[in-house]
C-alpha cells in the first residue's frame, strides 16, 4: 500500500485537509466502500476513518495522526486496518513526531508531504485545499 501524509504540527489544517480531499475524490465519482466510515476521536475535530473506490481502485482516509499507542487509534494501527481491507492507497494526516512518522515510514512506498502553514485564518481554506490537491495528484 501507498501511503501519503500529511505532516505537520498541531493544530495547522491537517484534519480539514483531508476531508477537502476526501470532497475532491468523492466529486471524481469514487464511491464509498459500505462499512468502514466511522469518527475517530472528537467529532469536532472532523477525524474519520473511510475507504473510497473507482475502478477497482480502493483510496483509505485517516484522518487522526496525532496518536502513537492504542488499538484503533495509533495511526499505525489505523494504516494496518486499511491495508488490511485491501486500500491500494492511503492519504492521511500524521503529526510532525517521529515516532508517528515511522508508523508512515514503514510502508516502503510512502510520501510525507508538509503541511503548508496559513498567513491567517483568512487564508485557511486556500492553503488547505492546495495541500489537498498535492495529495490527491500524489495517488
Amino acid at each position: 500500500m501507498k501511503v501519503i501524509a500529511l505532516s505537520g504540527a498541531a493544530d495547522t489544517g491537517k484534519s480539514h485537509t483531508i476531508n477537502i480531499a476526501y470532497a475532491f475524490l468523492l466529486k471524481d465519482e469514487y464511491v464509498q466502500v459500505p462499512g468502514n466510515f466511522r469518527v475517530l476521536g472528537n467529532p469536532e475535530i472532523e477525524d474519520f476513518i473511510d475507504i473510497l473506490e473507482k475502478d477497482g481502485k480502493k483510496v483509505g482516509f485517516v484522518g487522526m495522526g496525532d496518536y502513537i499507542i492504542g488499538p484503533g487509534q495509533s495511526l499505525k494501527s489505523l494504516l494496518e486496518e486499511l491495508e488490511s481491507k485491501g486500500c491500494d492507497t492511503a492519504l492521511c494526516a500524521a503529526r510532525d513526531l517521529p515516532r508517528i512518522l515511522a508508523a508512515v515510514q514503514a510502508y516502503p512506498d510512502h510520501i510525507i508531504i508538509q503541511k503548508t502553514l496559513s498567513t491567517g485564518e483568512e487564508n485557511n481554506r486556500i492553503v488547505n485545499t492546495n495541500d489537498a490537491i498535492v495529495m490527491i495528484n500524489a495517488i
